[in-house]
């Protein structure tokens, strides 16, 4: 019995195999139903996003159930794969499965170190699992540390802090300038991706209104549909940037579409209040010209890759201390893991019975003569042994390699709060 990890990621696959390995997460739950209902997995959830699929099970060690599920879940998605799929799968156990999935939740597994997003991915995934009935106490406890360790990293490191995306450091120039984005008016010049994913960003800042001008009116009102913008004119862009503060530019063009002349006089109109130029297009849309007129702030792609690549080599130097957080993690992860067996269970079920027994002595003994304490003593070590003695009788039977009995020893530590001192221990180490 143990815990496996199947996957495919950026970095072991090309998109064209990971997209047809992707899961809708509809399909994720019957995909893991399916591994319950069978025996396959009785515990286990499913990661699907742009750049990996992953599954985290809780089943027997059998060769013959893991080559079931790789082919069901992977390989028979991609035909064109030999054999086993090694060449791009990769299938990791135990600690290392463990390991592996603390530095996803933490950023160190991303295409773009230290995203943010990958957190609330990992809890969706494990929501979907959740709700298709193939948890328990031990995927549980596996995802509760995950979690953990992902708000870890991000709270007490620099993994996640600054702009590592051009359309994101768009934003965090503008905001310095702002200093508060909510309800500023955004003009999007163009409708490339950078583009629309920049006025995505600031939208998720509360940006009103947002204007979109395209040459291609079409493409502009499908853009403005997605994105809840209000279509204007090409043709009257010098009006359209007398309305807003800040203008994003990615039309492509050969030539400047916002040149020297045309910022002075909406400089002009608008009352010389302040105005910032994103120009994310190569060749570029803002003439450099603008940077001597006042109250004009112009970002191009130099000053934003500058921006992303500090950002970028500040979040490298966390590194190391993320690992060690995670190894921290892992560690008292898999100590919990050797507790899930007859033995640890029922010595950490005597030693908590005992300490309650102990404080309901010291607590009461006063009520009792000196000469009658010893039997106090005497008697309340029999009552304990009698009380657990069925209950430890029972326990011895259970093997951990087996799932059913396996999670009965997770939910027996779970119910007795067994763990709590060595979870007190490790908050306090923490702090």
């Amino acid at each position: 019995m143990g815990l496996v990890l199947f996957g495919v990621n950026h970095r072991s696959a090309p998109v064209a195999v990971r997209e047809r390995m992707a899961y809708a997460p509809e399909e994720a739950m019957d995909t893991l139903r399916r591994l319950k209902n069978g025996g396959e997995a009785p515990q286990a959830f499913l990661l699907s996003t742009c750049n990996r699929t992953e599954l985290y099970a809780l089943m027997p060690e059998d060769e013959r159930t893991e080559q079931k599920i790789l082919r069901r879940l992977f390989l028979d998605r991609a035909p064109e794969l030999d054999g086993d799929g090694s060449v791009v799968l990769y299938r990791k156990r135990g600690e290392e499965a463990v390991q592996h999935l603390f530095r996803v939740v933490c950023g160190l597994d991303s295409l773009v170190l230290g995203e943010q997003e990958i957190l609330g991915q990992v809890k969706t995934a494990y929501d979907i699992a959740c709700e298709a009935d193939c948890t328990g106490s031990v995927l549980h406890r596996l995802a509760e540390r995950a979690f953990h360790i992902g708000k870890r990293a991000r709270s007490e490191t620099a993994i996640g802090l600054g702009a590592v995306s051009v359309a994101f450091a768009a934003v965090e120039l503008a905001e310095k300038v702002f200093q508060k984005l909510e309800g500023r008016a955004v003009l999007l010049v163009g409708a490339g991706e950078n583009g629309a994913l920049c006025a995505r960003h600031l939208l998720s800042r509360k940006v009103s209104p947002l204007l979109i001008a395209n040459r291609t009116l079409s493409r502009a009102e499908e853009l403005a549909e997605n994105l809840g913008g209000e279509v204007v004119s090409f043709d009257r862009l010098r009006r359209a940037m007398t309305r807003v503060d800040i203008v994003v530019s990615t039309t492509g063009s050969p030539e400047p579409v916002i040149t020297r002349d045309l910022v002075k006089s909406v400089m002009k109109d608008r009352g010389h209040r302040a105005l910032v130029l994103v120009d994310i297009a190569v060749p570029r849309d803002v003439d450099p010209g603008v940077d001597d007129i006042q109250n004009v702030f112009r970002f191009d792609m130099d000053a934003l890759s500058s921006i992303v690549d500090r950002n970028l080599d500040r979040r490298r130097k966390e590194v190391p201390l993320v690992e060690r957080l995670i190894q921290a993690e892992v560690d008292n992860f898999m100590r919990w893991w050797e507790t899930l067996a007859a033995g640890p269970v029922i010595r950490d079920l005597n030693r908590a019975f005992d300490a309650v027994r102990k404080t309901e002595v010291e607590r009461n003994a006063r009520r009792f003569a000196p000469e009658d304490r010893e039997q106090l003593e005497i008697f309340s070590r029999n009552l304990v042994r009698k009380l657990l003695m069925g209950v430890t009788t029972r326990i011895k039977r259970f093997r951990a390699e087996d799932p059913e009995e396996m999670e009965k020893l997770a939910v027996l530590r779970e119910v007795f709060r067994l763990d709590e001192d060595e979870e007190d221990s490790g908050d306090d180490e923490r702090r």
